[in-house]
């Protein structure tokens, strides 16, 4: 039997969806029954559901995010994400949407121009920006030099800006990382031109600490309703510092560590790598790391840590993303 999360600390849920419903590309697609399963459940336990805006107002207050707060956000604007809408106002839950801004309004696969009128003149749907042509910028980084990677973030940033001002009336305050990639210099670049909170694909909740904020995904195989329950339940590790920090690595192969705040509430601790899987981790005070150092495999790599928190007895995850000009080879090849 699922029961219902009872989270009890300071942090918010952060939930990202793409499509909804739409069986041709179902490795970014929900359906449209667990969806509303969902937002049945969410009313049902009486969750804090908010958009971003107001949670960028709890935490720049100082004040704690409130128990049991949710926030559902959905990427790139689909068409589908009006059928999403008929949902979220059927149980009178708010959404952000961050918007592909060249497609919408002109693609035929996008929201119309008056979908999106229509949506935030609602009061539930508010839009944020998920740059101009959906850049890759993972990639892009490890492959332009630096004053080439910079001009390309100026263009996206400039065109979306304007865009977005045109169709939304007002000014983006939030950015959605398109495929959550990011790194140094685009968060650097991004939290200069005014962007309060910037929006990844790292898994995790979010305790309000720092401008990067996980996100959770409910798409394609990581979708389902059981999952989106457990998720709920995920807490944000207290992760201090981490090596190698996110962005460009360095070098090849690198231990892992990771730095947590009151180390002893946490047990049962393990590492993750894209491409290598859950590893063992070795504790050494407030230090958790891998045995060795080992090789990254993938050019875009989630680093992660997770441990049971021995006091509520519930999972803590801490997930960043490093990029990795020359990866090495999987240990099975």
């Amino acid at each position: 039997m699922l029961l219902p999360a009872g989270a009890a600390d300071n942090y918010a849920t952060v939930f990202i969806y793409h499509r909804f419903g739409d069986p041709r590309y179902p490795t970014t697609s929900v359906s449209m029954e667990d969806f509303e399963r969902e937002l049945r459940y969410l009313k049902k336990y009486n969750y804090n559901t908010i958009t971003v805006a107001e949670l960028y107002k709890i935490v720049s207050s100082g004040r704690p995010i409130p128990p049991k707060t949710v926030v559902i956000t959905i990427d790139d604007g689909y068409r589908t994400t009006y059928k999403a809408f008929k949902l979220l106002k059927k149980y009178r839950i708010p959404a952000t949407v961050f918007l592909y801004m060249e497609a919408v309004g002109r693609y035929p696969d996008f929201l119309t121009e008056k979908q999106i009128d229509e949506m935030k003149r609602s009061g539930l749907i508010e839009f944020e920006n998920h740059l101009y042509s959906h850049p890759n910028l993972g990639l892009l980084r490890l492959k332009l030099p630096k004053e080439e990677y910079l001009r390309v973030l100026r263009r996206e940033e400039r065109l979306s800006r304007q865009r977005f001002k045109k169709l939304i009336g007002r000014e983006p305050l939030f950015l959605a990382f398109p495929y959550g990639d990011y790194d140094r210099l685009s968060v650097e670049f991004f939290l200069e031109k005014g962007y309060k909170l910037l929006f990844t694909q790292d898994r995790g909740s979010y305790g309000g600490r720092g401008k990067l904020v996980p996100r959770m995904a409910i798409v394609g195989s990581q979708s389902g309703f059981r999952k989106f329950v457990r998720d709920l339940e995920i807490e944000p590790l207290p992760v201090e510092k981490a090596e190698p920090g996110y962005g460009v690595l360095k070098e090849n192969p690198v231990r892992l560590s990771f730095w947590v705040k009151n180390p002893e509430k946490f047990k049962r601790c393990s590492i993750y790598a894209s491409g290598l899987g859950w590893m063992g981790a070795e504790r050494k005070g407030n230090r958790v790391e891998t045995a060795k150092a080992v090789t990254l495999v993938k050019r875009k790599t989630r680093v992660g840590l997770r441990c049971w928190n021995a006091e509520t007895g519930r999972k803590a995850e801490y997930f960043y993303l490093v990029l990795v000009k020359r990866p090495g080879r999987h240990p099975a090849q």
